[in-house]
């Protein structure tokens, strides 16, 4: 029987003292703690230090490391964690849980041993799947698997596509990939497995690992639940701005390509979603003309034929070449 002692969370953070605040009080007012708590902090000063030494209630280890890098981070506590720990909680720095978060988890772990991955549901989002404007947006990206929303569906449907649901009011059985705010993983998970190390962070870090969880275990492995309430705040402190974003995106969506849909089929997807991808931004700029829109579609297409120009370098994992040392955007690449 897993216990909270079996629990461990693995939080990487970044210059987010007050986000990272807000995750552990909701974490020590659980109903049922977890055993330890590692935080990874990439910060250049002492603030996340003083707020993780304010919890006395919580196990938590305070770590430091000075490459700014989620993927490094989470390692870090991901290779401490997997030495005694039977469950692994990884929290994005500004998602707050609810209090009986850990409590349902275990009941889900405990009642089935084929559940490899729980994700808690976000705080659910207006969206009406009737109105004419999300039928015609949603055939659109469906006709070019690009990612999109479906009702009670986590699925991936190329390396482009991956639908999500907006709204969650019952449990998901049958996820082929689990939200990255936060995923609760048995430890077999990561007895062969880490995390890309990539500066800054990775947009598709979540999709690759619990879609690697759902190529190997298959349908059931995966489950999102609304009886595990998150609220994620997508606090903007060191967010990226919108041009070093879909770089980033569009490489991680290349990364993704080479290492799941490297097939004729999977090659056509690729092929075709990058056209829809093109359209679709070129006739909002046209449709509705405006400087950001412009911009927009600009970036979207150097970004992609960044990435052709490149592919055989991130095929090989050499990614973020467009970035210098200290993760601003390279003038030229």
């Amino acid at each position: 029987m897993l216990t909270g002692k079996d629990v461990c969370v693995v939080i990487p953070t970044y210059n987010r003292p007050d986000d990272l605040n807000k995750a552990l009080s909701m974490i020590e007012a659980s109903t049922v703690l977890p055993e330890r708590v590692f935080v990874i902090d990439q910060s250049k000063n002492d603030k996340s230090k003083i707020v993780c030494q304010s919890f006395k209630k919580l196990n938590v280890e305070y770590i430091h490391n000075p490459n700014p890098s989620t993927g490094m981070s989470g390692n870090i506590g991901l290779i401490k964690a997997r030495k005694k720990f039977k469950l692994i909680l990884t929290l994005d720095d500004d998602v707050e849980i609810s209090k009986n978060y850990f409590l349902e988890a275990l009941k889900i772990f405990n009642s089935n041993p084929k559940i490899i991955g729980v994700g808690g549901a976000d705080k659910s989002k207006n969206y009406d799947f009737s109105s004419a404007k999300s039928i015609l947006s949603r055939f659109f990206f469906s006709l070019f698997f690009l990612p999109r929303k479906e009702d009670h569906k986590f699925r991936i449907t190329g390396p482009y596509g991956n639908t999500e649901s907006p709204i969650i009011k019952r449990d998901i059985a049958d996820a082929e990939w689990l939200p990255g705010t936060n995923m609760f993983y048995r430890v077999c998970v990561y007895d062969d497995y880490l995390w890309p190390k990539i500066p800054g962070y990775n947009v598709l870090q979540d999709i690759e690992c619990s879609y690697k969880v759902y190529r190997e275990h298959g349908k059931g492995s995966l489950l999102i639940t609304p009886k595990c309430r998150v609220y994620h705040s997508f606090s903007e402190v060191e967010r990226y701005p919108e041009r070093k974003r879909i770089f980033v995106s569009q490489e991680d969506r290349f990364s993704f390509y080479y290492r799941f849909f490297n097939t004729p089929l999977g090659t056509l997807k690729m092929a075709w979603s990058i056209t829809g991808l093109l359209l679709g931004n070129a006739a909002r700029a046209i449709i509705r003309p405006s400087k950001k829109n412009f911009l927009h579609l600009k970036n979207v297409s150097e970004a992609i034929f960044y990435c052709l120009r490149y592919h055989k370098e991130i095929k090989a994992g050499k990614v973020r070449n467009f970035l210098n040392s200290d993760l601003s955007m390279k003038e030229k690449f």
